[in-house]
């Protein structure tokens, strides 16, 4: 089987669990958390550097506060909770930008 660029690929045997990418649907509208568990928002958009084709920041939509920009490197997604959790720095940011 060759996948778009005409490269061979195989297909993975079934069960194994491999994380390659996820759908936008998927990412849109996912809860963010602290590393505490909190919830803050949710994701509301992605801004996407064209050249690199990769997500760059996330804006995160919080209940009765501004929406902050959030930098896509702080944060990591947690399959259990089906969101993403922000990283030491991504909870600095936050705190910055309390408003």
């Amino acid at each position: 089987m060759r996948n778009l660029h005409g490269k061979e690929s195989y297909k993975l045997q079934e069960g194994v669990d491999v994380d390659q990418g996820m759908p936008s649907s998927n990412l849109l509208g996912a809860q963010v958390y602290t590393a505490d568990g909190v919830e803050i928002g949710v994701i509301s958009e992605l801004q996407i550097d064209p050249a690199a084709g990769i997500v760059r920041f996330a804006c995160i939509t919080r209940p009765e506060r501004d929406a902050v920009l959030m930098p896509w490197a702080a944060m990591f997604r947690v399959k259990h909770k089906r969101g993403f959790v922000l990283t030491h720095r991504g909870e600095e940011l936050l705190q910055q930008n309390k408003g």
